[in-house]
């Protein structure tokens, strides 16, 4: 069996083509979407279309036979990859050379004037008055409207257009021995972001076109084709202003329109000749941007309009695309308004507004510089800019210090505060929580779930820096931590803030990585540093009393969603010099005194269960105070039963019944053991 290779920067469309009119393709593309493996045998995935990227791909598929490729888009800003490919493969559509002929702005407006066909006044050096808005400046090379911007860059690699207020439209044609066949006029839509104002955002079906431009343009299309010797699927861009219409660019190669059209146009790409067709329904095609940072949650229920699906646990950056969508009709009407309604749809899924715990954040660690001296905290700025606060190690800190690092660690999502409580006979000092976003709070922040380690340090990161930490897998930008991807949950913020429980300040390299897997510089994080036995660093671990019950909660498998709202509170312990004991003490606080409230979703049944299995007690290694079970393990933390991190007393109510079940009991005698009375 023989395939058609398809490469471009996605490769979906064409693989979808290709199989619906049976043919079999295998795919290397910058995405490798979901359904773009549901369309071709094998799909490969590459980080550019250079060949440094394409020579590695082209010989994982050795073992296929290849009858020839199809390329798409992505190769404007590689064409020395088509003059590669072609030496070891046939291609279809237009050949290298043409194709960096239309490319070559220069010789393309020359073409242009040339032919006598009408296009925006273009210069190749910044015009004096570039900073108005009256000069588009566009990269030499691109795709898309990526890089195209209202500005006064005068870079080498950039011409100058004059802006043309009006319609944007395309055509996309059919070129054949220098013959055309014109498959149809579009109206083509932007999208607008910062440093790219003119991205490519939609395109549908436009019968508006008056007739003297179509005849117009399809005459240009005859002198183009002949003059390039273009062949195979290709689309030109224009812009119709209110008294003339000018021709913007080319693309020689197959385009979004493509996907407008219930035809053959894989086949007749091939053949570079046409084939009957009729067009019944009026489509669009529309690119979704991500309106904020967000992660594609795992088991996602895309709509069935959804194209080019990443995959679950891929991070979207703001202005990034999601998907794409396509809707259909006889009407064009109802086709755009049904395309508007699953866009806001989709949108609402999947970038519902969520809190920036690290926005949220600042005002507290703002709180700490600026009160240095009263919280008794050292604050330093290091050779890199980071900004490091030392509660515990050259300085003293404090309880109050400690208080508002650890609604650092929560994310500005709760409010912990320091009370006088009758519960625990012996130690009365204990720090409250509450959250009403418990699982963004305590998971998505609080929790120490970030391992980081560089020679001889070692040590665990929490707080909100946690939710903006990605790294690469391949080729694919994820979280640091796979908790993320269940939580949908990504940050972005101009700055992050990081606690390390330690009792030395972290080495330049930690400090670096950190720095980098959150996407600042280091002189926009903070890092607020920790020791166990500090005063600051006791009541910062005992104030996540209400976090290690959300954690048991969802190693039990309990619906995180479900859980709505949470308070906790826990006795302040005795600090210690000798860090064993220390940290015993801090567990020891939860363990044995340890309270919390959960207010929950769902059954009756679930909540009362839930109650029963979160205790402490339920553990089997339970009964002794956690310095002396750590030493029985031999300081070997994954030997502790996980079982064992959770509050002494729980209980749980149930939202919807207004029952509540209580399980579990504080323990004042280990307690004054842990202790030391």
């Amino acid at each position: 069996m023989s395939y058609f290779l398809i490469i471009a920067t996605s490769g979906r469309m064409l693989a979808q083509a290709a199989q619906h009119e049976g043919y079999d393709v295998l795919v290397i593309d910058c995405y490798a979407d979901v359904d773009t493996q549901k369309y071709a045998k094998k799909v490969v995935r590459v980080d550019s279309l250079s060949i440094e990227n394409l020579s590695p791909a082209l010989d994982s598929l050795k073992m296929y036979t290849i009858a020839g490729i199809v390329y798409g888009s992505g190769f404007e800003t590689f064409p020395e990859s088509l003059h590669f490919l072609q030496h070891r493969f046939s291609l279809f559509g237009n050949s290298p050379s043409v194709f960096e002929r239309v490319q070559n702005k220069k010789e393309f407006f020359s073409a242009l004037e040339f032919l006598e066909i009408p296009y925006p006044e273009t210069q190749f050096e910044c015009p004096d008055s570039c900073n108005s808005k009256t000069w588009l400046c566009k990269p030499l090379s691109g795709q898309g409207g990526v890089g195209i911007s209202f500005n006064d860059s005068n870079k080498s690699d950039r011409y100058w257009q004059r802006y043309c207020e009006g319609k944007a439209g395309s055509v996309l044609f059919l070129a054949a021995e220098k013959n055309v066949t014109v498959i149809g006029f579009h109206r083509q839509w932007t999208h607008a972001t910062d440093g790219n104002e003119f991205l490519f955002a939609g395109i549908c079906h436009d019968d508006s076109i008056a007739k003297i431009y179509r005849i117009r343009i399809t005459n240009w299309l005859h002198k183009l084709v002949d003059y390039f010797d273009l062949r195979g699927l290709n689309s030109l861009d224009f812009i119709q202003t209110d008294t003339d219409i000018f021709v913007l660019e080319i693309n020689p190669r197959p385009s979004a329109s493509m996907q407008l059209y219930n035809a053959p146009l894989f086949s007749m790409h091939l053949q570079a000749n046409p084939l009957p067709f009729k067009n019944e329904s009026f489509t669009v095609y529309q690119i979704i941007y991500a309106s904020r940072s967000l992660i594609i949650p795992a088991n996602f229920n895309w709509l069935a309009d959804c194209q080019d699906l990443p995959h679950a646990g891929s991070i979207i950056r703001k202005n990034q695309p999601i998907c794409s969508m396509i809707a259909g009709d006889v009407q064009n009407e109802f086709a755009l308004t049904k395309l508007r309604f699953n866009t806001q749809q989709l949108e609402r899924y999947l970038t519902m507004k969520q809190a920036s715990v690290n926005k949220l954040t600042q005002p507290l660690v703002q709180q700490l510089i600026d009160n240095a001296a009263k919280l008794r905290v050292g604050v330093e700025v290091l050779e890199n800019g980071c900004t490091v606060i030392d509660a515990g190690i050259n300085h003293l800190g404090g309880l109050e210090a400690g208080r508002i690092i650890a609604e650092i660690c929560l994310g500005g999502m709760g409010t912990v505060t320091i009370s006088h409580s009758p519960y625990t006979t012996n130690w009365p000092l204990s720090v409250n929580v509450h959250t009403g976003n418990p699982v963004l709070g305590c998971l998505g922040s609080q929790y120490a779930g970030w391992s980081l380690s560089h020679e001889k340090y070692y040590a665990l990161g929490s707080g909100p820096a946690r939710a903006m930490a990605t790294k690469q897998k391949d080729g694919q930008t994820e979280p640091v931590e796979e908790l993320y991807k269940e939580l949908a949950y990504h940050d972005e913020a101009d700055s992050a803030t990081l606690v390390i429980e330690n009792d030395a300040i972290p080495p330049l390299a930690i400090i670096e990585k950190v720095a980098a897997a959150c996407g600042v510089s280091p002189e926009k994080l903070t890092i607020v540093v920790t020791p166990t036995s500090s005063l600051a660093g006791g009541v910062q671990v005992v104030a996540r009393v209400l976090e290690v019950a959300m954690h048991k909660a969802h190693a039990l498998h309990f619906p995180l969603e479900n859980i709505v709202d949470g308070s906790g509170s826990a006795p302040i312990c005795p600090p210690h010099p000798n860090f064993v004991k220390a940290m015993g003490r801090t567990n020891d606080a939860i363990l044995f005194a340890g309270q919390v409230h959960l207010f929950v979703k769902g059954s009756d049944e679930a909540a009362e269960k839930l109650a029963k299995e979160l205790p402490s007690s339920t553990s089997k290694d339970y009964g002794k105070p956690f310095a002396e079970i750590f030493k029985a393990y031999e300081y070997d933390f994954f030997k502790v039963d996980a079982m064992l991190f959770s509050p002494a007393s729980v209980i749980v109510t149930a939202v919807e019944s207004g029952k509540s079940f209580r399980a579990g009991q504080l323990d004042n005698a280990l307690l004054d053991l842990s202790f030391g009375l």
